[in-house]
């Protein structure tokens, strides 16, 4: 069952949640002047192949249909004029779907590698039809929001992932309409490098040496995977299907940086946040009025957590941080000693102490001595006396951040 992937479902169920938006999109449909319109464009500018003098492509889309169990699909079949670029295209619309091919394409491939593009392409549709056509919906809003420049850049980072995610699905779908990796990783290969003979197998082997000699290579275009990051998917999904998804998630995301997160990611960095400050201000002594004020700058709602604890989860959660979120929770931890004076250097002593057991001691260091333009020698200095102030105010058995 070609299934979408997790990170289709999570985007679906964020976007479901937003009942206004959600039921605009779901009741918006293309209108049939548009339809008509784009039909009339192709005739303009394409060559329409005729399904009874040109069967041999037809019998290809039919062959996909029925393994992609389109077969209500009505599927027209063009060649753009005057365009070099090798490219392949499908635009969808009720029961209807035009199929555009660009470029010597047609040429360029065999029979087998031409029925992987080809399903490629149908498996856009494929998509859309799951989930009574939830993921067309969705598609349609993240990449509405993300074209607005007045969108945060989570939103267009969420639309960037969802379109990467989407075409690792039609290489999946083509996968499962030949049975074999060969043909469509070289049609890949064939169509960005425009060689005649590509040997798949060395390009996994290529693609496998990436990772290995950078193993936090991740996706970096905004529309398709590089085709190394997709021919190492297709060989996954083919060897082990049942594990593939977790590694395909680290090909395609890697390990979020503080200026490239997405919806989904921005909300477990503010619950990373809040569980981050509820430990961090536990301590009574610590909970001023000033204090208290600037935790509700960054949650209007935030209260204190009386059984507030290390868990193995946050502590695995920031070490498994890329180094600017890291940065970020100790400009945070900075804040907070800093913003109320009357406590002195109780604060900076505390800060030092929770770097170091949440594992971030290196970090908040090298903060510190870059801000306050300390030598390592004057670092220890203000470490120490800190430290000091810190451990001689008395903490009760309650206020304690520890498990037994």
């Amino acid at each position: 069952m070609h299934e979408p992937l997790i990170y289709h479902l999570k985007i679906r169920d964020y976007f479901f949640g937003q009942k206004k938006t959600w039921e605009f999109f779901a009741s918006a449909k293309t209108k049939k002047e548009q339809i008509n319109e784009y039909k009339i464009d192709l005739l303009k500018n394409c060559y329409k192949f005729d399904p009874s003098a040109e069967k041999e492509i037809y019998e290809k889309v039919e062959r996909v249909k029925a393994a992609l169990r389109l077969d209500l699909l009505q599927v027209t079949v063009y060649q753009s004029q005057n365009t070099e670029e090798v490219n392949a295209s499908v635009v969808y619309f009720e029961n209807e779907a035009c199929l555009v091919f660009s470029g010597p394409i047609l040429r360029m491939l065999n029979d087998d590698e031409l029925l992987s593009v080809i399903a490629h392409e149908l498996s856009h549709i494929q998509l859309y039809n799951l989930l009574s056509g939830d993921l067309e919906i969705t598609d349609r809003i993240i990449t509405a929001i993300a074209n607005n420049p007045q969108s945060e850049g989570s939103y267009f980072e969420t639309a960037r992932l969802f379109k990467l995610y989407t075409e690792i699905f039609c290489d999946r779908g083509a996968l499962i309409v030949l049975g074999k990796t060969e043909p469509v990783i070289t049609s890949l290969v064939k169509i960005a490098t425009s060689l005649d003979k590509v040997n798949a197998e060395s390009y996994v082997r290529q693609a496998e040496e990436i990772f290995t000699t950078e193993k936090n290579t991740k996706a970096a275009t905004v529309s398709h995977p590089e085709n190394f990051i997709r021919a190492r998917a297709i060989h996954l999904w083919h060897t082990g299907p049942k594990t593939a998804e977790k590694e395909i998630t680290r090909m395609i995301e890697g390990v979020a940086d503080l200026d490239q997160l997405d919806i989904l990611k921005q909300i477990e960095l503010s619950k990373l946040t809040r569980k981050f400050l509820q430990l961090f201000l536990k301590p009574k002594w610590f909970r001023t009025n000033v204090v208290k004020n600037q935790a509700l700058q960054f949650f209007p709602d935030f209260a204190g957590d009386e059984q507030a604890l290390f868990a193995p989860e946050i502590l695995d959660q920031v070490e498994a941080s890329h180094h600017s979120i890291k940065e970020y929770l100790c400009y945070l931890l900075l804040d907070f000693i800093l913003v109320d004076q009357s406590l002195e250097i109780v604060p900076f002593g505390w800060g030092f102490q929770f770097a170091e057991e949440i594992g971030l001691k290196k970090t908040f260091d090298e903060i510190v001595t870059r801000e306050f333009k300390y030598s390592l020698k004057k670092l220890q200095q203000h470490k120490q006396k800190s430290l000091e102030a810190y451990y001689a105010v008395k903490e009760s058995a309650s206020e304690q951040i520890y498990q037994d």
